[in-house]
């Protein structure tokens, strides 16, 4: 019965379907996007709202700093709180000075006590909390002097700031006390600005709200908790009342408080209501304008196909001859029908066409085979003959490549020199593959990438020798296939490629390691020939680990023995052989450049009694430290060194005499209040006495200059300890020396 139907009916049918369901589509689109926008706005508005109610206390606690700062130097104030004091008790002149500045500034809450919190007059009756509760915040307070602070004192939460009253010329002294009330009126006054119903609350519940009394049981307290508690605005929708709840922490005054916001969504229900009534209307309208040209067009379409269907009538009968009755009903089956009796008449002509050109074509096939046969035999001898003369070329320019980097390495001056001569050369071993050179550091017992050549990511910079299966082995890590080979864990990401971790040791000691990834295999090359690749690669990479290790061992070694002779071994400074060197070449380029070069030298104040009182470890100890804190102390371009003993020396270029003065009198204040060292559980401080000089000021060379910043430092030792003198004048700075157990006392 269906297939008589014609091919319209179907058409039509299926983009009704369609049709409805993009209009039904629409429709739940625009009410989601309008609901998504009024839940913005409403989130906004929230918003807007936490940042008025934020600004108005802020302006607030601003408000009581700025009083409280006002107050304590007020005279009326200070005269009053000194006639209390004069007189035993009389609060008169104090009573009248306060009632006028509390009508004058409009607050809630202005207090004088004591210093033991005992209430001395209190302006803002009828609220006068007991002389217990005005105790117990004291402390909390005091700590936020001249800030404002949210306390709980009786059963009401105040904002409030205190200052101190002194007056001059007297021993009187009183605790100033200015607040805010944290109630309803409060929240009733920031409600009016923010068109909104405001409340706050604590884990003990709401403190004030601008809601009605009769409205105040709504209010989710366990919502308001769990706001402070995990500190995370909460939004709870009403849509029965038409209301939005949003519950925010905020710090008011460093104490965590709740802020619900009720916001009336009334005004965006009925916008809804009315959005949805003009998208049904447009949805109708869209609806009945796809219907009609879905009907237009189906009518257009059917017609080429009864065209189609008569010119396929009139091929088949001009090939085959027969001539096919039309059938009524589906255009779609009467052109199938037409089309199986057009694929016979042809499938018959063209067998014995086929038949004719396979014939053909086998003999062309067995002609071609003997062709490919000689050609093939011919290539292969041809390609074995390159890569005979490749492999000769190839050995000999690796061993070239071998001899000049043996070379380079043994011309170079500094281990970092090595890093790019050896992935350099490492490209033009592997020019297809990628890797990079970790270097073992001893001290810190990790790998550094300092080098690396090719496309492939180098991994962290820094790794651990663990995580290396080659450095764990003790020999080289060949990684054929993820599956069965275990993978290092310092490599970043793996492309299913090759790779080899190769350990570079000398003399039983770790150097580092290079690691080679090798490049997919070409396609058509067979397993054989990539092992063979693989294995030459390997021994390529054992030579050049030996042609590495022992200039890189060399450089170690020679770099230890020049760290080791210009620096101190107990402190880590520069030693005395350095500072002369330094000092003369410093001396030379102030000379060049006519600028000053400073020096300050440092002496530690009864260090030998200290030495003897403690011992020489714990001596040591100070040694150590104060070395450590001129080191941070100084600029980078500064140089400290150990003179001898408990003496250093400071190297300030373009340094004026003046500001090396200044430098080292900041110097011997900040040793005096600030180094606090640390020994057994004890903590010991010490004093310095330091000497000052400028090149060329003091001396024509560095040598004199030095002389003359020693004499100082003897002249400021002389003159009591723990001070600073020029050379060659009489400025000193400083305070007298006291004795050693106050000077070096143990904490």
């Amino acid at each position: 019965m269906f297939r008589k139907l014609s091919i319209a009916f179907p058409i039509i049918g299926m983009m009704l379907f369609i049709v409805i369901s993009i209009t039904l589509s629409f429709y739940v689109a625009q009410i989601k996007a309008i609901g998504d926008a009024l839940w913005t706005k409403e989130n906004s508005k929230a918003e807007d709202i936490y940042y008025v109610v934020e600004s108005l206390i802020e302006r607030e606690e601003k408000r009581l700093a700025v009083l409280s700062i006002a107050l304590k130097k007020h005279q009326d104030l200070l005269e009053g709180l000194n006639h209390f004091q004069r007189s035993s008790g009389d609060i008169t002149p104090l009573k009248k000075a306060m009632d006028d500045i509390f009508l004058q500034v409009g607050i809630d809450l202005f207090q004088m006590i004591d210093n033991q919190g005992h209430l001395i007059y209190c302006a803002n009756a009828p609220f006068t909390p007991d002389s217990t509760s005005l105790a117990q915040e004291m402390e909390k307070i005091s700590r936020q002097a001249n800030s404002p602070t949210a306390v709980r004192i009786g059963d009401k939460w105040v904002l409030v700031s205190m200052c101190l009253l002194s007056p001059p010329q007297s021993q009187a002294a009183g605790i100033i006390l200015v607040g805010t009330f944290l109630d309803d009126n409060f929240a009733k006054i920031i409600a009016s600005e923010t068109e909104g119903h405001v409340s706050f609350g604590t884990l003990e519940g709401i403190i004030a709200s601008s809601l009605p009394f009769d409205k105040r049981n709504d209010i989710l307290h366990d919502s308001m908790k769990e706001s402070i508690l995990e500190i995370k605005s909460i939004r709870i929708d009403r849509p029965e009342d038409f209301k939005v709840i949003h519950f925010s922490p905020m710090e008011v005054a460093e104490k965590l408080f709740s802020v619900m916001v009720e916001i009336d969504t009334k005004s965006s229900h009925e916008l809804v209501q009315q959005y949805k009534k003009h998208i049904v209307k447009f949805s109708v309208f869209i609806l009945l304008g796809a219907i009609s040209l879905g009907i237009i067009f189906t009518i257009y379409m059917v017609k080429p196909l009864k065209m189609l269907q008569q010119k396929a009538k009139e091929t088949v009968r001009n090939i085959s001859g027969i001539d096919l009755k039309e059938t009524k009903g589906n255009e779609i089956q009467s052109m199938i029908q037409l089309f199986d009796a057009l694929v016979a008449t042809a499938t018959d002509h063209i067998a014995e066409r086929i038949e004719a050109e396979e014939e053909l074509k086998k003999h062309q096939e067995r002609l071609e085979d003997q062709i490919t046969e000689r050609t093939s035999e011919l290539r292969k001898a041809n390609q074995k003959l390159r890569l005979t003369v490749g492999e000769l070329e190839l050995r000999t320019n690796q061993t070239m490549l071998f001899n000049q980097i043996g070379d380079l390495l043994q011309a170079c001056d500094t281990e970092e020199e090595t890093y790019t001569i050896v992935a350099r050369f490492c490209r033009k071993l592997f020019p297809n593959d990628s890797g990079y050179l970790s270097i073992f550091h001893k001290a810190r017992k990790t790998l550094t990438t300092v080098a690396s050549w090719g496309s492939g990511t180098p991994p962290d910079t820094e790794f651990g020798p663990t995580q290396c299966w080659a450095i764990r082995m003790g020999s080289l890590h060949l990684v054929k296939s993820p599956e069965i080979d275990p993978l290092c864990p310092h490599l970043k990401e793996y492309e299913n490629n090759a790779y080899l971790c190769a350990p570079m040791i000398a003399q039983g000691e770790l150097l580092g390691i290079i690691h080679l990834r090798f490049a997919p295999a070409e396609a058509g090359r067979t397993e054989e020939k990539h092992s063979e690749e693989l294995l030459a690669k390997r021994l390529l990479v054992v030579s050049l680990l030996e042609h590495y290790a022992p200039p890189l061992t060399n450089l170690r070694l020679r770099e230890t023995l020049r760290i080791q002779s210009i620096h101190d071994p107990l402190t880590g400074l520069f030693n005395r052989r350095h500072m002369t060197e330094a000092l003369q070449s410093e001396a030379r380029r102030a000379q060049r450049h006519g600028t000053s070069l400073g020096i300050i030298m440092v002496d530690v104040d009864h260090f030998k009694v200290f030495n003897d009182t403690y011992s020489h470890e714990v001596g040591d100890t100070v040694l150590c430290e104060l070395g450590n804190f001129l080191k941070n102390y100084i600029r980078q371009e500064d140089i400290i060194c150990r003179y001898g003993g408990e003496e250093f020396v400071l190297i300030l270029p373009e340094t004026s005499l003046e500001n090396a003065f200044v430098r080292a009198e900041d110097l011997r204040k900040k040793i005096e209040t600030s180094l606090a060292i640390h020994r057994q559980g004890r903590i010991y401080t010490i004093t310095v006495s330091m000497g000052v000089a400028a090149f060329p000021v003091h001396g024509r060379t560095a040598e004199a200059t030095l002389s003359a910043a020693d004499s100082a430092l003897h002249q400021a030792k002389k003159k009591g300890r723990n001070r600073v003198v020029t050379a060659g004048t009489a400025q000193e700075s400083g305070v007298r020396s006291q004795n050693t157990e106050d000077m070096e006392r143990p904490s």
